[in-house]
């Protein structure tokens, strides 16, 4: 599950000249794992900023969490609020950055507007594996990329079970790796689409009927409803972000408390 936070922050601009041969969107600052709060910090890092000719500024850093700090848990990989900064010298209107783990593709930003010299905060929720993700920040793909590495350790095993393979491991970085391949969407008219839309209309009815019920999850399905509004205004969602959020809207329907929550509901007057 994956969506762009927009708060801008008035930090100092620190990307290291050597790192700057682009004068656009570069990577800076911390990266942290955050509570639903979108504030509290669970723990964070300053990445390993990598040149394109693959020098490195420091060792690759090492944070540790939990699986009890994940929202979601299912099949080995558990879903963490994740944030990130970002700066630019110039203007940019757009700009589009991803996220790796163990070479999987786990979260992908878009349509970034900085600000000259205004530090932006990303916040996205990837899944990571349970155990050593090597997890790549790559800043600005579509320009001169800024790329960060950090090691985030999950302990536990994120739902997975436990006649399951274990994970690939964690692989030696940095190395270059190579470009993804081109991202697909899906788009109204499609099956897909009409699963997200319906997905999008219960979720609705969950945030409307739910609120002040007591529910212990609701902040969730908050999240999962805006993630769905911004999907459906926006009239295509990539594959990729299509199956996380799919995959997370239907563990909460899986989820025992969310169905008695839902079959407990007695409509409130004037909302639908």
């Amino acid at each position: 599950m994956k969506f762009q936070a927009t708060a801008f922050a008035s930090l100092a601009f620190f990307a290291q000249a050597s790192f700057a041969a682009d004068p656009t969107a570069q990577l800076t600052g911390l990266v942290r794992i955050v509570k639903s709060d979108g504030k509290t910090v669970i723990a964070q890092a300053a990445p390993m900023l990598v040149a394109a000719n693959g020098t490195a500024t420091s060792a690759m850093p090492q944070i540790t969490v939990s699986e009890k700090d994940a929202f979601i848990s299912s099949l080995g990989r558990c879903a963490f609020n994740f944030k990130y900064d970002e700066v630019s010298a110039t203007a940019v209107a757009t700009s589009t950055n991803r996220l790796y783990s163990i070479d999987t593709l786990i979260a992908q930003n878009t349509l970034i507007a900085l600000t000259p010299k205004v530090v932006k905060t990303i916040w996205t929720q990837p899944y990571l594996f349970a155990g050593a993700n090597n997890v790549k920040v790559v800043v600005n793909v579509d320009g001169v990329p800024s790329t960060g590495w950090v090691r985030i350790n999950v302990t536990g095993t994120c739902g997975k079970p436990a006649a399951a393979p274990a994970p690939a491991p964690a692989r030696p970085a940095p190395a270059p790796s190579p470009a993804p391949a081109p991202l697909t969407y899906i788009q109204p008219g499609s099956g897909d689409w009409n699963n997200l839309n319906n997905a999008w209309g219960y979720s609705n009815y969950a945030v409307t009927q739910l609120k002040g019920k007591g529910y212990a999850k609701y902040d969730e399905v908050v999240r999962l409803n805006a993630a769905l509004t911004s999907a459906i205004n926006t009239k295509k969602i990539s594959t990729g972000d299509y199956a996380s959020l799919m995959a997370a809207w239907n563990a909460l329907q899986a989820d025992a408390a969310f169905k008695a929550a839902m079959a407990a509901i007695v409509p409130t007057a004037g909302k639908k």
